[in-house]
């Protein structure tokens, strides 16, 4: 899945591993001049089930941090926040499971990478636009909000279009997970 694609007869060049994978995703058109605004920013809409589950996975990302620098200070502390932090984290999700479950928007087919990805939409967009985008994986690898811009948008037999686009606006951070996720894949 690197280098070069060729999808219904359409040459696509691509420089990076690209995965199929069910995403949670929502856009939203925005105007060319907020595209380069920070994609967290509060003015776009975020749907409230990403918004916590970005928190959450901050959270996590800062605490595993924070126990890997106490852990060389004194390993005793370390190993009981560490257990908290377990118990803590099945707290939250029996909480996910019970609550969040029910306002996700169900898992789409997502053709993705560091650079862009491309998905179904129900009407066409226009190349060139710019889309707000918030992205969850299912099994909560990462969930990032990008800005990214429309390349293509085709008719397809399903009666949706495909639509494509490279983000524009997307955290160092962000892309790392996203990553993450593509490698992780293509080593199953």
């Amino acid at each position: 899945m690197e280098n070069s694609q060729h999808q219904n007869g359409f040459a696509e060049r691509r420089v990076m591993s690209r995965i199929d994978a069910a995403i949670r995703i929502n856009y939203q058109i925005i105007s060319d001049d907020v595209a380069l605004n920070d994609p967290y920013d509060p003015n776009f809409a975020l749907p409230r089930y990403f918004l916590l589950l970005a928190e959450l996975d901050q959270f996590d990302h800062a605490l595993n941090y924070e126990l890997e620098q106490l852990a060389e200070k004194d390993q005793q502390i370390a190993r009981i926040l560490s257990l908290f932090n377990q118990k803590l984290n099945l707290i939250t999700g029996s909480l996910y499971d019970a609550i969040v479950q029910t306002m996700l928007p169900v898992p789409e087919q997502v053709n993705f990478s560091e650079s862009g990805l491309s998905f179904f939409s129900d009407d066409p967009i226009s190349d060139g636009t710019y889309i707000h985008l918030t992205l969850s994986h299912p099994e909560n690898f990462f969930h990032v909000a990008a800005i990214a811009q429309v390349v293509y948008s085709r008719a397809e037999e399903n009666g949706k279009y495909r639509t494509g686009a490279y983000f524009v606006t997307l955290h160092p951070q962000d892309r790392a997970k996203i990553g993450e996720c593509v490698k992780a894949s293509l080593e199953q």
